[in-house]
């Protein structure tokens, strides 16, 4: 599963909704102060939203000190309470199924449905989905003085499908619409316009529907004439006045926002169900329900948990630096995690390390990481007093056994290959300063998105184009990682741009191939109604499709020819 674009609205500078598609790389260009790490930062606040359900957050799980949004007052659009803030996430489900529940023992879809009002229909809808959008939408509430998640809503293969909404107290929580008409809910080869029609002329030919005094809407109404969802979806609800999800709400319990809990089923209220329904059946359909509401959105949670952020300004570790013995993922932002992870790495990882900052066709820095491991004697450790006094003999058992008990400590150093010296991480450039902590997150995460700000900062063009080739490799490598790249630099675009015209011409070498298709560009800058987004295409031969603003990027001439 991966998020592969991002939809916001009223977020800071932004006021119009702008859709940013998430490739494996994607590029966010644009001056100073034009709202890229806006970008960055709502992908910050929906971790908080779906994981924490934290609507009003200063510091983010993520963010460290790199950054405060100051709650709900200072993130929504010019500070303007009245305005909602939207997001939504696409993902693409090809590969991967939606989660299922069960309240108390499990049970599994299928076994005591099957026979019951067609609902062996039912078990074909969740294979039939390949992509979902989810929605949120935050508002202020004058009568609490805080945000509230007011809706969210889910759509499935491009089709809407289900509508959950809240009153601005919490009070009430519920479904305001379900479409029966997705395509995913019908039978195979039927349209959703023919169901559409062919349901308005049953409803039309049948007395029932429109007697309020009637407790049965279906009476003689050949509803196997629906289609696959329709059938069950309505023969197990209670049409006294109103259609759930059509005509009247389904009121939802034990919620307390239009945003679901996750990993658990809706708690639908029983008003719903229809007096023929047996109790043992509920829980079935309300798992199916539940894991076409629930479980888009807590797909969006689990991928949002796996991003990593790697702030603008990396931090150099102190002299005497101790890592983090505790998992702190917000020491990404300031670089810091980079030097915690090398520190417990074992010798592989160091070496791919190394082989990044050392070898000729990549950084070629001059440096590379050592990891010392030394153990340490007090100078009254009797050890220590045996070896002042000459009295350590190969032989001797009880002193090798003394040596062994004592704990194995780490040093981090950072080898200057040039003079052969040993340098603390403070001694060396700020450039790899700066660039280790970027080539340490890119090799060390498997999944999820690395969002990284300013990858070129305080390095030369040389180590820019060479970052260029780490990012591809490592997405060639793990087909579940994507990079967005918060940069400025010309020399890391040209170094793409050569790799998709190496590849078009198939001289690319296997682990360094990219595509247009993996490539996401986008100029960001501010406007009269804020910020806006332009995508910049890229055709197979390197060239760009579409101009940049104001001339972006016209010395590209040197890198490509």
């Amino acid at each position: 599963m991966s998020i592969t674009a991002i939809t916001i609205q009223n977020f800071k500078g932004i006021r119009e909704p702008i859709r940013i598609e998430i490739k494996p790389i994607t590029l966010l260009f644009g001056p100073n102060s034009a709202g890229k790490s806006t970008i960055v930062q709502a992908l910050h606040y929906a971790r908080e939203v779906f994981e924490r359900y934290n609507l009003n957050p200063d510091r983010t799980l993520l963010g460290g000190e790199s950054i405060d949004l100051g709650g709900f007052e200072s993130l929504v659009h010019q500070h303007d309470k009245s305005l909602p803030v939207k997001m939504s996430f696409e993902l693409d489900l090809s590969r991967e199924d939606l989660p299922t529940y069960a309240d108390g023992e499990v049970r599994y879809i299928g076994t005591d449905m099957l026979d019951n009002a067609g609902s062996g229909y039912l078990l074909e809808v969740l294979p039939r989905i390949s992509k979902a959008t989810i929605g949120i939408t935050i508002r202020w509430s004058e009568l609490t003085a805080s945000p509230y998640a007011a809706v969210y809503n889910v759509s499935v293969n491009d089709s809407e499908l289900v509508t959950i909404e809240a009153s601005a107290d919490g009070q009430q929580i519920y479904i305001s619409k379900i479409n029966p008409y997705n395509a995913i809910l019908l039978e195979e080869g039927v349209a959703p316009e023919d169901a559409r029609n062919n349901a308005a002329r049953l409803f039309t030919e049948t007395n029932e529907f429109f007697s309020p005094e009637s407790g049965d809407f279906w009476g003689d109404l050949a509803i196997s004439d629906l289609g696959a969802m329709l059938t069950p979806l309505f023969q197990y609800m209670n049409f006294k006045n109103g259609i759930p999800g059509l005509s009247k709400p389904i009121n939802l319990l034990r919620q307390n926002s239009a945003i679901p809990h996750w990993e658990k089923n809706l708690s639908l209220d029983n008003s719903i169900w229809a007096e023929d329904i047996e109790f043992e059946d509920r829980p079935n359909f309300t798992r199916l329900l539940s894991s076409l509401i629930v479980g888009p959105g807590e797909l969006v949670r689990d991928g949002l948990r796996k991003l990593c952020y790697v702030g603008p300004l990396r931090n150099i570790p102190g002299r005497n630096h101790k890592p983090a013995t505790s998992p702190d993922n917000s020491r990404w932002s300031n670089g810091l995690a980079a030097y915690d992870t090398l520190f417990f790495s074992d010798e592989a990882f160091i070496d791919q390390v190394n082989e990044w900052l050392t070898d000729e066709g990549r950084l070629n820095s001059g440096y590379r990481v050592e990891v010392k491991k030394y153990r340490e004697l007090e100078n009254d450790h009797p050890l220590m007093l045996a070896i002042l006094q000459g009295r350590i003999l190969d032989e001797d058992k009880d002193l090798r056994d003394q040596l062994l008990a004592l704990p194995v400590l780490r040093r981090l150093l950072i080898r200057d290959e040039a003079r052969n010296i040993e340098l603390a991480p403070q001694d060396i450039g700020v450039g790899i300063s700066q660039v280790l902590p970027v080539v340490v997150a890119a090799l060390y995460h498997k999944t999820g998105i690395v969002a990284i700000e300013q990858p070129e900062l305080h390095i030369h063009p040389a180590f820019q184009v060479a970052l260029g080739d780490l990012f591809i490799e490592q997405i060639r490598q793990r087909p579940d990682l994507t990079f967005i790249l918060e940069t400025h630099s010309e020399h890391l675009m040209l170094r793409f741009l050569r790799r998709i015209r190496e590849t078009g011409e198939n001289d690319a070498l296997e682990n360094r191939t990219l595509s247009p298709e993996e490539l996401s560009i986008y100029f960001i800058e501010q406007g009269d109604s804020g910020i806006s987004c332009l995508s910049i295409r890229v055709d197979e031969d390197g060239d760009f499709i579409d101009r940049w603003p104001r001339g972006f990027f016209t010395e590209r001439a040197g890198e490509l020819f």
